[in-house]
């Protein structure tokens, strides 16, 4: 998913929202993205958790990197099946975020990504395509033309948010709970639901010693992170 601009945009925008909010602009600033980061690399215990940052995001703007608003984001992936369409994630990510917290991030949220299996297509939804020019009185106008949409990631979206937010996190965590469309051959993503997300604030704990760990890890290991440039 890191892999592809559009999906990560989608999935990491409520923390960079958090990190610039209005009127800022999220993606006023392109990232650099560090993945599965050893917590040790950051000078913290090795035995808390989480053991590693799934991501570990510094937004930087032509020279000036923001160390400032260092995000540390908590990811889980579900996998409904159409057998067990309700299966969740082995661990929910609560511990894990409390200790971003505690460890100091200057932003902290959690990311469950649902990519459920595929439903047959008698199964999926017909959405009428409406033209652009209403009709003589005002009304839609049907094309004639359909979008074709598997609806098991909405669904099962919908029903990791209700788990999230059953968690009661603390109001400085914000969470992304996306529904990720497989295409037919099951090696790309085609397709992401909007919605279910809430928006952090900075972490009241945050501390000078975590910003300046992460900025000596990325001066002295640069190749941690990957530059990730949100327009061309």
């Amino acid at each position: 998913m890191a892999e592809s601009r559009t999906s990560l945009a989608a999935t990491i925008h409520f923390a960079l929202d958090a990190a610039f909010p209005y009127p800022e602009k999220a993606f006023s600033h392109d990232v650099y993205l560090g993945i599965n980061i050893p917590r040790a690399k950051l000078g913290l215990a090795p035995n808390q958790r989480p053991g590693d940052i799934d991501y570990l995001i510094v937004p930087f703007s032509g020279e000036l990197a923001r160390f400032d608003r260092t995000i540390a984001i908590e990811a889980k992936v579900v996998r409904p099946s159409m057998k067990r369409p309700g299966r969740n994630a082995n661990a929910m990510g609560r511990s894990q975020v409390e200790g971003l917290l505690r460890d100091g991030f200057p932003y902290v949220g959690l990311v469950h990504v649902s990519v459920p299996e595929r439903l047959p297509p008698d199964l999926h939804w017909r959405v009428p395509v409406m033209s652009g020019k209403p009709g003589p009185n005002g009304e839609l106008v049907d094309t004639g033309d359909y979008y074709v949409v598997d609806p098991f990631p909405i669904w099962s979206a919908e029903r990791q948010e209700r788990r999230l937010m059953a968690l009661k996190l603390p109001s400085e965590v914000g969470y992304r709970v996306i529904g990720m469309t497989l295409s037919a051959d099951g090696n790309r993503f085609c397709g992401n639901t909007i919605g279910e997300w809430r928006i952090g604030t900075r972490n009241p704990r945050c501390c000078q010693e975590r910003i300046h760990s992460v900025q000596k890890l990325f001066s002295e290991e640069p190749h941690l992170f990957s530059l990730v440039r949100w327009y061309d």
